[in-house]
Protein backbone atom coordinates (compact mmCIF):
# COMPACT_ATOMS: atom_id res chain seq x y z
CA UNK A 1 0.00 0.00 0.00
CA UNK A 2 1.36 3.39 -1.03
CA UNK A 3 1.78 5.68 2.05
CA UNK A 4 0.60 9.50 2.02
CA UNK A 5 4.54 10.70 1.67
CA UNK A 6 5.04 8.63 -1.18
CA UNK A 7 1.59 9.52 -2.88
CA UNK A 8 2.81 13.04 -2.65
CA UNK A 9 6.51 11.79 -3.68
CA UNK A 10 4.81 10.56 -6.78
CA UNK A 11 2.60 12.97 -7.48
CA UNK A 12 5.60 15.68 -7.95
CA UNK A 13 7.72 13.51 -9.50
CA UNK A 14 5.00 12.94 -11.98
CA UNK A 15 4.96 16.69 -12.53
CA UNK A 16 8.28 17.12 -13.35
CA UNK A 17 7.65 13.52 -15.71
CA UNK A 18 5.07 15.61 -17.61
CA UNK A 19 7.69 18.59 -18.14
CA UNK A 20 10.49 16.38 -19.56
CA UNK A 21 7.64 14.20 -21.91
CA UNK A 22 6.69 17.95 -23.43
CA UNK A 23 10.05 17.86 -24.72
CA UNK A 24 8.66 14.61 -26.96
CA UNK A 25 12.10 12.52 -25.65
CA UNK A 26 11.47 8.72 -27.60
CA UNK A 27 13.43 5.66 -26.82
CA UNK A 28 13.26 3.54 -30.33
CA UNK A 29 14.48 0.25 -29.37
CA UNK A 30 15.78 -1.23 -32.67
CA UNK A 31 19.23 -0.51 -33.59
CA UNK A 32 18.92 -0.97 -37.31
CA UNK A 33 15.92 -2.44 -39.51
CA UNK A 34 16.98 -3.80 -43.07
CA UNK A 35 15.04 -5.45 -45.87
CA UNK A 36 17.10 -6.55 -49.54
CA UNK A 37 17.81 -4.40 -52.09
CA UNK A 38 15.55 -5.55 -54.61
CA UNK A 39 12.82 -6.16 -52.15
CA UNK A 40 9.97 -7.26 -54.17
CA UNK A 41 6.01 -7.91 -52.78
CA UNK A 42 5.10 -11.39 -51.19
CA UNK A 43 8.92 -12.25 -50.97
CA UNK A 44 8.69 -13.10 -47.15
CA UNK A 45 11.78 -12.14 -46.23
CA UNK A 46 12.77 -12.63 -42.47
CA UNK A 47 10.34 -15.87 -42.43
CA UNK A 48 13.90 -17.27 -41.03
CA UNK A 49 17.14 -15.47 -39.43
CA UNK A 50 20.49 -16.69 -37.94
CA UNK A 51 23.40 -14.70 -36.93
CA UNK A 52 26.90 -15.66 -35.98
CA UNK A 53 29.12 -12.89 -34.64
CA UNK A 54 29.04 -10.27 -37.39
CA UNK A 55 27.36 -12.32 -40.19
CA UNK A 56 23.54 -12.65 -40.24
CA UNK A 57 21.55 -14.22 -43.09
CA UNK A 58 17.53 -14.02 -43.50
CA UNK A 59 15.82 -16.31 -45.22
CA UNK A 60 12.99 -14.61 -48.05
CA UNK A 61 11.43 -17.77 -49.42
CA UNK A 62 9.13 -16.52 -51.68
CA UNK A 63 11.37 -14.25 -53.57
CA UNK A 64 11.00 -14.81 -57.40
CA UNK A 65 14.74 -13.99 -58.94
CA UNK A 66 14.81 -17.45 -60.02
CA UNK A 67 11.66 -18.41 -60.48
CA UNK A 68 8.14 -17.57 -58.86
CA UNK A 69 8.78 -18.73 -55.15
CA UNK A 70 12.21 -19.93 -55.98
CA UNK A 71 13.39 -18.46 -53.07
CA UNK A 72 16.65 -16.44 -51.86
CA UNK A 73 18.67 -15.18 -48.88
CA UNK A 74 20.21 -12.49 -47.89
CA UNK A 75 24.22 -11.87 -46.28
CA UNK A 76 24.43 -9.15 -44.01
CA UNK A 77 27.88 -7.98 -42.56
CA UNK A 78 28.77 -5.99 -39.62
CA UNK A 79 31.46 -3.06 -40.55
CA UNK A 80 31.85 -0.83 -37.71
CA UNK A 81 28.66 -0.28 -36.38
CA UNK A 82 26.54 -0.57 -39.94
CA UNK A 83 24.97 -3.97 -40.92
CA UNK A 84 25.58 -4.24 -44.61
CA UNK A 85 23.94 -6.13 -47.23
CA UNK A 86 26.85 -8.58 -48.36
CA UNK A 87 25.88 -10.89 -51.03
CA UNK A 88 22.10 -12.38 -52.20
CA UNK A 89 22.39 -16.34 -52.02
CA UNK A 90 20.25 -18.44 -54.51
CA UNK A 91 21.06 -21.77 -55.50
CA UNK A 92 22.17 -22.87 -58.79
CA UNK A 93 20.15 -25.35 -59.85
CA UNK A 94 17.00 -23.52 -57.95
CA UNK A 95 13.58 -23.23 -59.84
CA UNK A 96 10.11 -22.11 -59.55
CA UNK A 97 8.02 -23.23 -56.15
CA UNK A 98 11.53 -24.39 -54.55
CA UNK A 99 10.90 -21.87 -51.56
CA UNK A 100 14.95 -22.20 -51.09
CA UNK A 101 15.65 -19.86 -47.80
CA UNK A 102 12.66 -21.41 -45.51
CA UNK A 103 15.54 -22.01 -42.80
CA UNK A 104 19.02 -20.76 -42.37
CA UNK A 105 21.91 -21.48 -40.19
CA UNK A 106 25.20 -19.99 -39.76
CA UNK A 107 28.17 -20.99 -38.10
CA UNK A 108 32.02 -19.21 -38.74
CA UNK A 109 32.47 -19.31 -42.46
CA UNK A 110 29.71 -21.94 -43.77
CA UNK A 111 25.96 -21.30 -44.15
CA UNK A 112 23.01 -23.53 -44.74
CA UNK A 113 19.93 -22.61 -46.35
CA UNK A 114 16.84 -25.29 -46.53
CA UNK A 115 15.03 -25.43 -49.97
CA UNK A 116 11.95 -27.46 -48.75
CA UNK A 117 9.83 -27.97 -51.97
CA UNK A 118 12.93 -27.90 -54.01
CA UNK A 119 13.06 -31.22 -56.37
CA UNK A 120 15.54 -33.74 -56.34
CA UNK A 121 14.63 -36.39 -59.40
CA UNK A 122 10.86 -36.41 -57.55
CA UNK A 123 8.48 -33.59 -56.74
CA UNK A 124 8.93 -31.50 -53.12
CA UNK A 125 11.49 -33.54 -51.64
CA UNK A 126 13.38 -30.86 -50.92
CA UNK A 127 17.06 -30.02 -49.94
CA UNK A 128 19.59 -28.02 -48.43
CA UNK A 129 22.55 -26.14 -49.76
CA UNK A 130 26.25 -25.16 -47.92
CA UNK A 131 28.03 -22.33 -48.47
CA UNK A 132 31.57 -21.30 -47.79
CA UNK A 133 32.84 -18.07 -47.37
CA UNK A 134 35.99 -17.62 -49.92
CA UNK A 135 37.73 -14.69 -49.53
CA UNK A 136 35.14 -12.22 -49.58
CA UNK A 137 32.52 -13.70 -51.10
CA UNK A 138 29.99 -16.75 -49.99
CA UNK A 139 30.16 -19.86 -52.42
CA UNK A 140 27.99 -22.84 -52.89
CA UNK A 141 29.44 -25.70 -51.95
CA UNK A 142 27.58 -28.63 -51.82
CA UNK A 143 23.61 -29.78 -52.04
CA UNK A 144 22.52 -31.73 -49.57
CA UNK A 145 19.88 -34.53 -50.07
CA UNK A 146 18.26 -37.44 -47.95
CA UNK A 147 19.45 -40.69 -49.30
CA UNK A 148 16.28 -41.79 -49.50
CA UNK A 149 14.63 -38.90 -50.75
CA UNK A 150 10.95 -39.48 -51.38
CA UNK A 151 7.93 -37.10 -52.74
CA UNK A 152 6.59 -34.67 -50.57
CA UNK A 153 9.85 -35.39 -47.65
CA UNK A 154 9.80 -31.65 -47.20
CA UNK A 155 13.57 -31.89 -46.66
CA UNK A 156 15.35 -28.49 -45.38
CA UNK A 157 12.15 -27.44 -43.50
CA UNK A 158 14.46 -26.64 -40.87
CA UNK A 159 18.38 -26.62 -40.37
CA UNK A 160 20.71 -26.45 -37.70
CA UNK A 161 24.76 -27.01 -37.94
CA UNK A 162 27.15 -26.93 -34.96
CA UNK A 163 31.12 -27.12 -35.63
CA UNK A 164 31.16 -30.19 -38.12
CA UNK A 165 27.71 -31.66 -38.19
CA UNK A 166 24.27 -30.49 -39.87
CA UNK A 167 20.72 -31.61 -38.57
CA UNK A 168 18.34 -31.22 -41.38
CA UNK A 169 14.55 -31.69 -40.89
CA UNK A 170 11.97 -33.06 -43.08
CA UNK A 171 8.66 -33.44 -41.40
CA UNK A 172 6.74 -35.13 -44.65
CA UNK A 173 8.80 -38.09 -44.83
CA UNK A 174 7.02 -41.65 -44.44
CA UNK A 175 3.45 -40.27 -43.89
CA UNK A 176 4.55 -36.98 -42.55
CA UNK A 177 5.58 -39.11 -39.44
CA UNK A 178 8.76 -37.25 -40.42
CA UNK A 179 12.70 -37.65 -39.66
CA UNK A 180 15.89 -35.93 -39.63
CA UNK A 181 19.56 -36.75 -41.36
CA UNK A 182 22.80 -36.02 -40.13
CA UNK A 183 25.63 -34.62 -41.74
CA UNK A 184 28.96 -34.26 -40.59
CA UNK A 185 32.53 -32.38 -42.60
CA UNK A 186 34.75 -35.04 -44.00
CA UNK A 187 37.39 -32.43 -45.17
CA UNK A 188 35.74 -29.78 -47.64
CA UNK A 189 32.75 -32.04 -48.23
CA UNK A 190 29.22 -32.71 -46.18
CA UNK A 191 28.71 -36.66 -45.82
CA UNK A 192 25.40 -38.12 -44.47
CA UNK A 193 25.82 -39.62 -41.40
CA UNK A 194 22.82 -40.79 -40.04
CA UNK A 195 19.12 -40.52 -40.21
CA UNK A 196 16.90 -40.07 -37.27
CA UNK A 197 13.38 -41.24 -36.54
CA UNK A 198 11.31 -41.70 -33.62
CA UNK A 199 10.29 -45.34 -31.61
CA UNK A 200 6.52 -44.36 -31.41
CA UNK A 201 6.54 -42.67 -35.02
CA UNK A 202 2.90 -42.33 -36.39
CA UNK A 203 1.52 -40.55 -39.57
CA UNK A 204 1.41 -37.12 -39.48
CA UNK A 205 3.53 -36.12 -36.19
CA UNK A 206 5.92 -33.63 -38.28
CA UNK A 207 8.57 -35.05 -36.26
CA UNK A 208 11.68 -32.80 -38.09
CA UNK A 209 9.79 -29.47 -38.15
CA UNK A 210 12.02 -27.97 -36.13
CA UNK A 211 15.55 -29.14 -35.36
CA UNK A 212 18.47 -27.97 -32.85
CA UNK A 213 22.04 -28.83 -31.46
CA UNK A 214 24.41 -28.12 -29.61
CA UNK A 215 27.66 -30.44 -28.72
CA UNK A 216 26.74 -33.96 -28.38
CA UNK A 217 22.85 -33.18 -28.17
CA UNK A 218 20.36 -33.20 -31.19
CA UNK A 219 17.08 -32.13 -29.90
CA UNK A 220 14.19 -31.83 -32.97
CA UNK A 221 10.40 -31.35 -32.30
CA UNK A 222 7.48 -33.30 -33.51
CA UNK A 223 4.63 -30.35 -32.90
CA UNK A 224 1.91 -32.98 -34.04
CA UNK A 225 2.71 -36.19 -32.36
CA UNK A 226 -0.48 -37.21 -30.55
CA UNK A 227 -0.56 -39.16 -27.19
CA UNK A 228 -2.81 -39.77 -24.28
CA UNK A 229 -6.20 -38.75 -26.09
CA UNK A 230 -4.56 -35.29 -27.04
CA UNK A 231 -4.46 -34.68 -30.73
CA UNK A 232 -1.84 -32.27 -31.67
CA UNK A 233 -0.02 -31.73 -28.38
CA UNK A 234 3.17 -32.17 -29.32
CA UNK A 235 6.60 -33.94 -28.52
CA UNK A 236 10.24 -33.10 -28.19
CA UNK A 237 12.93 -35.72 -28.67
CA UNK A 238 16.26 -35.82 -27.65
CA UNK A 239 19.92 -37.28 -29.37
CA UNK A 240 22.59 -38.36 -27.59
CA UNK A 241 26.30 -39.12 -29.62
CA UNK A 242 27.08 -42.21 -28.22
CA UNK A 243 30.67 -44.37 -29.74
CA UNK A 244 29.12 -44.09 -32.92
CA UNK A 245 25.64 -43.15 -33.62
CA UNK A 246 23.07 -40.96 -32.21
CA UNK A 247 20.70 -42.76 -29.89
CA UNK A 248 17.64 -41.38 -28.80
CA UNK A 249 18.06 -40.81 -25.15
CA UNK A 250 14.77 -38.66 -24.05
CA UNK A 251 10.95 -37.62 -25.45
CA UNK A 252 10.01 -34.43 -23.66
CA UNK A 253 6.13 -33.20 -23.18
CA UNK A 254 4.80 -30.57 -21.41
CA UNK A 255 3.82 -31.30 -17.87
CA UNK A 256 0.44 -29.82 -18.99
CA UNK A 257 -0.08 -31.03 -22.32
CA UNK A 258 -3.00 -30.15 -24.13
CA UNK A 259 -5.21 -30.54 -27.79
CA UNK A 260 -3.39 -29.14 -30.40
CA UNK A 261 -1.17 -27.14 -28.37
CA UNK A 262 1.48 -28.15 -30.67
CA UNK A 263 4.57 -28.47 -28.70
CA UNK A 264 7.77 -28.78 -29.93
CA UNK A 265 6.82 -25.85 -32.82
CA UNK A 266 9.94 -24.72 -32.43
CA UNK A 267 13.42 -25.75 -30.19
CA UNK A 268 16.26 -24.17 -29.12
CA UNK A 269 19.13 -26.06 -26.92
CA UNK A 270 22.41 -24.50 -25.62
CA UNK A 271 24.73 -26.64 -22.89
CA UNK A 272 22.29 -27.83 -20.30
CA UNK A 273 18.89 -26.18 -21.45
CA UNK A 274 16.37 -26.67 -23.73
CA UNK A 275 14.06 -24.35 -24.86
CA UNK A 276 10.26 -26.05 -26.41
CA UNK A 277 7.34 -23.24 -28.02
CA UNK A 278 4.11 -24.54 -27.59
CA UNK A 279 2.30 -21.75 -29.65
CA UNK A 280 -0.97 -23.11 -28.88
CA UNK A 281 -0.58 -23.62 -25.39
CA UNK A 282 -2.77 -22.59 -22.52
CA UNK A 283 -2.05 -20.42 -19.38
CA UNK A 284 -4.22 -19.89 -16.89
CA UNK A 285 -7.38 -18.03 -17.77
CA UNK A 286 -6.82 -17.33 -21.55
CA UNK A 287 -6.72 -20.73 -23.69
CA UNK A 288 -4.56 -20.93 -26.87
CA UNK A 289 -2.23 -17.84 -26.03
CA UNK A 290 0.83 -19.87 -26.12
CA UNK A 291 3.77 -21.09 -23.81
CA UNK A 292 7.60 -22.33 -23.99
CA UNK A 293 9.09 -24.18 -21.69
CA UNK A 294 12.63 -24.93 -20.32
CA UNK A 295 14.45 -28.11 -19.88
CA UNK A 296 17.46 -28.59 -17.71
CA UNK A 297 19.88 -31.44 -17.24
CA UNK A 298 19.90 -32.90 -14.33
CA UNK A 299 23.05 -35.36 -15.48
CA UNK A 300 20.63 -38.65 -15.32
CA UNK A 301 18.00 -36.74 -16.81
CA UNK A 302 16.19 -34.04 -18.71
CA UNK A 303 13.12 -32.02 -16.34
CA UNK A 304 11.08 -29.47 -17.19
CA UNK A 305 12.17 -26.97 -15.19
CA UNK A 306 10.09 -23.55 -16.06
CA UNK A 307 7.00 -22.41 -18.38
CA UNK A 308 7.21 -18.95 -20.14
CA UNK A 309 4.64 -17.06 -20.90
CA UNK A 310 3.29 -13.48 -21.39
CA UNK A 311 2.28 -12.72 -17.70
CA UNK A 312 0.93 -9.38 -18.04
CA UNK A 313 -1.25 -8.98 -21.17
CA UNK A 314 -1.68 -12.57 -23.04
CA UNK A 315 -4.65 -12.75 -25.63
CA UNK A 316 -5.78 -15.93 -27.25
CA UNK A 317 -4.04 -16.64 -30.61
CA UNK A 318 -1.01 -14.85 -29.56
CA UNK A 319 1.38 -17.45 -31.19
CA UNK A 320 3.72 -16.73 -27.81
CA UNK A 321 6.18 -19.95 -28.30
CA UNK A 322 6.40 -19.55 -32.29
CA UNK A 323 10.01 -19.40 -32.27
CA UNK A 324 12.29 -20.12 -29.52
CA UNK A 325 16.27 -19.31 -29.01
CA UNK A 326 18.75 -19.75 -26.36
CA UNK A 327 22.33 -18.27 -25.84
CA UNK A 328 23.64 -18.86 -22.17
CA UNK A 329 21.72 -16.82 -19.32
CA UNK A 330 18.99 -15.26 -22.38
CA UNK A 331 16.51 -16.88 -23.72
CA UNK A 332 13.96 -15.06 -26.63
CA UNK A 333 10.64 -16.17 -27.47
CA UNK A 334 8.57 -14.69 -30.76
CA UNK A 335 4.96 -13.96 -30.04
CA UNK A 336 4.07 -12.83 -33.75
CA UNK A 337 0.56 -12.07 -33.29
CA UNK A 338 0.77 -10.15 -29.99
CA UNK A 339 -0.83 -6.47 -29.86
CA UNK A 340 1.68 -3.84 -29.97
CA UNK A 341 0.12 -0.05 -29.40
CA UNK A 342 -3.27 -1.71 -30.81
CA UNK A 343 -2.26 -3.60 -33.80
CA UNK A 344 -0.98 -7.31 -33.91
CA UNK A 345 1.79 -6.30 -35.02
CA UNK A 346 3.90 -8.82 -33.07
CA UNK A 347 6.56 -8.83 -29.73
CA UNK A 348 9.58 -11.03 -28.57
CA UNK A 349 9.93 -11.51 -25.16
CA UNK A 350 13.59 -11.75 -23.68
CA UNK A 351 13.95 -13.76 -20.42
CA UNK A 352 17.37 -14.24 -18.48
CA UNK A 353 18.43 -16.62 -16.25
CA UNK A 354 19.01 -15.82 -11.79
CA UNK A 355 20.01 -19.13 -10.26
CA UNK A 356 17.42 -21.18 -11.61
CA UNK A 357 14.53 -19.27 -12.59
CA UNK A 358 13.90 -17.66 -15.88
CA UNK A 359 12.69 -13.94 -15.09
CA UNK A 360 11.65 -11.58 -18.49
CA UNK A 361 13.37 -9.37 -18.38
CA UNK A 362 12.51 -7.22 -21.79
CA UNK A 363 9.89 -6.94 -24.52
CA UNK A 364 11.15 -6.06 -27.38
CA UNK A 365 8.87 -4.74 -30.32
CA UNK A 366 9.48 -3.18 -33.91
CA UNK A 367 8.80 0.52 -32.78
CA UNK A 368 6.54 1.36 -35.80
CA UNK A 369 4.42 -1.48 -35.76
CA UNK A 370 2.17 -2.59 -38.45
CA UNK A 371 -0.91 -5.23 -38.01
CA UNK A 372 0.20 -8.63 -39.65
CA UNK A 373 3.64 -7.79 -39.74
CA UNK A 374 4.27 -10.63 -37.84
CA UNK A 375 7.40 -9.58 -36.12
CA UNK A 376 8.77 -12.36 -34.13
CA UNK A 377 8.34 -15.34 -36.46
CA UNK A 378 11.38 -16.25 -36.20
CA UNK A 379 14.55 -15.09 -33.78
CA UNK A 380 18.54 -15.59 -33.21
CA UNK A 381 20.89 -14.10 -30.86
CA UNK A 382 24.36 -14.50 -30.72
CA UNK A 383 26.67 -12.25 -28.41
CA UNK A 384 25.03 -8.63 -27.72
CA UNK A 385 23.18 -8.74 -30.94
CA UNK A 386 19.48 -10.52 -31.56
CA UNK A 387 17.74 -10.96 -35.09
CA UNK A 388 14.56 -11.08 -35.86
CA UNK A 389 12.12 -11.55 -38.78
CA UNK A 390 9.07 -9.83 -39.47
CA UNK A 391 8.00 -11.48 -42.79
CA UNK A 392 4.55 -9.67 -43.64
CA UNK A 393 5.67 -6.54 -43.14
CA UNK A 394 4.67 -4.27 -45.97
CA UNK A 395 6.96 -1.24 -46.07
CA UNK A 396 8.23 -2.03 -49.08
CA UNK A 397 5.04 -3.75 -50.69
CA UNK A 398 2.79 -6.22 -49.67
CA UNK A 399 4.93 -8.70 -47.40
CA UNK A 400 8.21 -7.74 -48.64
CA UNK A 401 8.87 -8.29 -45.13
CA UNK A 402 11.97 -7.04 -42.96
CA UNK A 403 14.60 -8.05 -40.21
CA UNK A 404 15.18 -6.01 -37.22
CA UNK A 405 19.38 -6.44 -35.14
CA UNK A 406 18.60 -5.32 -31.50
CA UNK A 407 22.08 -4.69 -29.54
CA UNK A 408 22.00 -5.58 -25.68
CA UNK A 409 22.98 -1.80 -25.37
CA UNK A 410 20.20 -0.94 -27.27
CA UNK A 411 17.68 -2.66 -24.46
CA UNK A 412 15.19 0.45 -22.54
CA UNK A 413 15.23 -0.57 -18.84
CA UNK A 414 11.83 0.87 -17.84
CA UNK A 415 10.00 0.40 -21.21
CA UNK A 416 7.26 -1.85 -19.38
CA UNK A 417 4.53 -1.52 -22.37
CA UNK A 418 7.09 -2.52 -24.73
CA UNK A 419 6.27 0.68 -27.16
CA UNK A 420 9.53 1.23 -27.52
CA UNK A 421 9.03 4.66 -25.62
CA UNK A 422 9.79 5.04 -22.02
CA UNK A 423 6.87 7.24 -20.59
CA UNK A 424 3.63 7.75 -18.58
CA UNK A 425 2.03 4.56 -19.31
CA UNK A 426 5.26 3.24 -17.78
CA UNK A 427 5.07 4.92 -14.94
CA UNK A 428 1.71 4.01 -14.49
CA UNK A 429 2.55 0.77 -14.65
CA UNK A 430 5.59 1.08 -11.64
CA UNK A 431 3.52 3.15 -9.42
CA UNK A 432 0.46 0.20 -9.61
CA UNK A 433 3.52 -2.20 -8.40
CA UNK A 434 4.25 0.03 -5.74
CA UNK A 435 6.33 -1.73 -2.72
CA UNK A 436 5.26 -5.38 -4.96
CA UNK A 437 7.62 -7.80 -5.63
CA UNK A 438 6.83 -7.84 -9.31
CA UNK A 439 10.28 -9.11 -11.24
CA UNK A 440 8.50 -7.41 -14.35
CA UNK A 441 8.82 -4.00 -12.94
CA UNK A 442 11.80 -4.25 -9.99
CA UNK A 443 14.31 -3.17 -12.55
CA UNK A 444 16.71 -1.84 -10.12
CA UNK A 445 19.56 -2.61 -9.33
CA UNK A 446 20.76 -4.22 -12.34
CA UNK A 447 20.29 -7.11 -13.42
CA UNK A 448 17.45 -8.59 -11.56
CA UNK A 449 16.15 -6.22 -9.10
CA UNK A 450 16.03 -6.55 -5.47
CA UNK A 451 12.63 -8.38 -4.98
CA UNK A 452 10.42 -4.97 -4.44
CA UNK A 453 9.21 -1.93 -6.46
CA UNK A 454 10.67 0.84 -4.43
CA UNK A 455 12.58 4.44 -5.45
CA UNK A 456 15.16 2.50 -6.70
CA UNK A 457 13.19 1.26 -9.51
CA UNK A 458 11.12 4.39 -9.93
CA UNK A 459 14.90 6.38 -10.17
CA UNK A 460 16.19 4.15 -13.20
CA UNK A 461 12.75 4.77 -14.80
CA UNK A 462 13.34 8.76 -14.74
CA UNK A 463 17.42 8.20 -15.47
CA UNK A 464 16.20 6.73 -18.89
CA UNK A 465 13.38 8.66 -19.90
CA UNK A 466 16.13 12.04 -18.92
CA UNK A 467 18.47 10.47 -21.01
CA UNK A 468 16.45 8.83 -23.83
CA UNK A 469 18.00 5.16 -23.23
Amino acid sequence: MITAPQTRYLIVSAFLLQIVFSCSVLAHLEKTKFFPSDANASDSFGVAVAIDGNIAVVGAYQNDSNGSDCGAAYVYELFGSQWIEKQKLVPSDGSAGDKFGRSVAVEGDTIVVGSYYGDSNKPDTGSAYVFSQIDANWVERQKLVAPDAASGDRFGCSVAIDNNTIVIGAYGDDSQAGSASVFVRNDSNWVFQQKLTVSDAEPADFFGYSVAIDNNIIIIGAPSDDYSNLSDAGSAYLYEWRDTMWLEQNILRASDSGLSHHFGFSVALDANWAVIGAYEGDIEGVSKAGAAYVFSNTGSDWVQQQKLFDANDPNSGDDFGWAVAIKNDTILVGCPDDFVDGNMAGSVFEFVRTDTNWIQSDRLAAGYANTNDRFGSSLALSGRNIIIGAPNNSNNGKSTGSAYIFNENDAVTGDFDGDSDVDFNDFAILADSWRQNNPLIDIAPAPAGDGIVDIKDFTTLCDNWLNGK
